[in-house]
């Protein structure tokens, strides 16, 4: 077993060098900060939400409010109580050199070349912003199947950032994956049945 674990460590710091050491670019160093910026996804997606509310059917509302309890679940099970029972170091602060962004200062830095500086004090696993993320698209997607390829790019893209800015290791955005997928059956299975029998 500790063998499996020590291959898996392994595999996931490799993949994470990859991603963000080696496939770099300032195209990518433009662009992915914008990604994970929750603040700059919360004009477009509220615009777009208010939209929803105002032009679709009662059906619409309630599963565009019920969203909200997709989002707090996810959110606070990873950050609140996963989190620090875990307690997993940030990327950042252990691997040398890593390629990482100072959201403060809005740029890019290369991190202490031995590993022994804190630049983020929160814990690493999981990705909290996978989890919600990911339960948002596959919520909406329970509902509305067709518009599923919108959210599983956004997921995607937001994921594969948090990795290039040195944040997370890929099983952080994985394990926020899982998270926010088993969230978000969970809450939109029992709403659909319960709560809209005519769909």
């Amino acid at each position: 077993m500790t063998g499996e674990l020590s291959w898996f460590m392994q595999w996931d710091r490799g993949v994470f060098g990859m991603i963000n050491q080696m496939f770099t670019s300032s195209f990518f160093d433009a662009i992915m900060p914008a990604l994970s910026n929750r603040t700059l996804w919360l004009v477009p997606l509220g615009i777009a939400w208010l939209i929803f509310m105002i032009r679709t059917n009662r059906r619409g509302r309630i599963i565009a409010l019920a969203c909200f309890l997709v989002v707090a679940a996810t959110d606070q099970v990873s950050s609140s109580l996963i989190k620090p029972q875990v307690q997993r170091v940030r990327p950042c602060n252990l691997i040398p050199l890593t390629h990482y962004y100072l959201e403060d200062d809005g740029k890019w830095i290369y991190t202490d070349k031995f590993g022994l500086t804190t630049y983020k004090s929160s814990y690493s696993f999981p990705s909290s912003h996978a989890a919600n993320i990911a339960g948002q698209a596959v919520y909406w997607s329970y509902f509305y199947p067709q518009l599923s390829p919108i959210f599983i790019a956004a997921s995607l893209a937001v994921g594969y950032s948090r990795v290039y800015l040195g944040y997370h290791y890929p099983s952080d955005v994985a394990a926020g994956y899982l998270l926010g997928i088993f969230i978000a059956v969970l809450l939109a299975w029992p709403l659909r049945v319960w709560f809209l029998p005519e769909d």
